[in-house]
């Protein structure tokens, strides 16, 4: 992907030619984010993107005192990317006060595969076994940016988000992430029991967390074949529906004293039990 390499120094937001010169001219406006672009925020998410050959980006936003720093890495991954220059202060006014450590990228939203396209990309590659974590419906982004850097970490195929009542990718997300999102397959479901059932066709044993779980957690690193991890919303947990359709409930052994895990910790826990198999094998 080729991206143009400038240095700016005008204000940021549209972005317009100017008719005397090949310079871009770019202009500030409190609605400067066009139609699915999103923030990128962070040194480790915006360098991650910045190797994701898949992630459409316009340009990068710095200091400065910075801008060598990101042009180097620009011209190290061979890209051409335009680079607006900002002060300390303006940028804490793009990323509405929020910490941004110097450098804001402005990017699109990387593309959800559907379970199906997943699956029809997988099936030629019997010999390993699909690790796959479903969100239903977890609605922080903080806590489904924290399980997509857990889902790398151990090691997991993809993870799937249901259509309606989880987030969009966002800077928040993004960041919670620590840049994971970019290397992690992220699937959209759009039915959870229907997708369900779906995996079950293609052989994987299907496991819901819930504290009731007839089952116990350390069972997973029995687990040889393609296995599928379903949390809950961090009020509610499993819809009902999930629970019926799952062929497991399983449980994580908690001090008595302790009403309940977060989700992000739960499903690290989970992860970090299936991966025990993939470890001695």
């Amino acid at each position: 992907m080729k991206r143009n390499s400038k240095k700016h120094n005008s204000y940021f937001g549209n972005v317009e030619k100017n008719k005397n010169s090949n310079e871009k001219k770019i202009q500030f406006n409190n609605s400067f984010l066009k139609t699915n672009q999103i923030l990128l925020v962070g040194k480790h998410p915006t360098l991650s993107a910045l190797k994701n050959r898949k992630r459409k980006i316009h340009y990068l936003i710095t200091i400065e005192a910075n801008y060598s720093k990101w042009k180097d890495e620009i011209n190290k991954l061979k890209l051409k990317l335009d680079i607006v220059l900002k002060t300390r202060e303006e940028l804490d006014k793009i990323n509405n006060y929020n910490p941004h450590q110097n450098v804001i990228l402005i990017a699109e939203p990387l593309q959800r595969l559907s379970m199906d396209e997943f699956l029809s990309y997988r099936r030629f590659n019997d010999k390993v076994p699909i690790r796959l974590i479903l969100l239903d419906e977890v609605t922080d982004p903080q806590n489904v940016g924290a399980i997509i850097r857990s889902a790398l970490a151990f090691k997991m195929d993809g993870l799937a988000l249901s259509q309606r009542n989880s987030p969009q990718e966002t800077s928040l997300l993004s960041k919670a992430s620590s840049g994971a999102i970019e290397k992690l397959q992220i699937i959209e479901l759009s039915n959870m029991s229907r997708e369900i059932k779906k995996l079950q066709k293609f052989n994987f044993s299907i496991y819901g967390l819930a504290g009731e779980g007839d089952k116990d957690v350390y069972e997973l690193e029995n687990e040889t074949g393609n296995v599928a991890l379903i949390l809950g919303s961090e009020g509610k947990g499993l819809r009902r529906l999930t629970r019926e359709n799952v062929d497991n409930l399983i449980q994580i052994p908690i001090n008595k004293e302790a009403d309940s895990l977060n989700v992000s910790n739960a499903a690290s826990v989970a992860m970090f039990q299936l991966q025990k198999n993939i470890i001695k094998n």
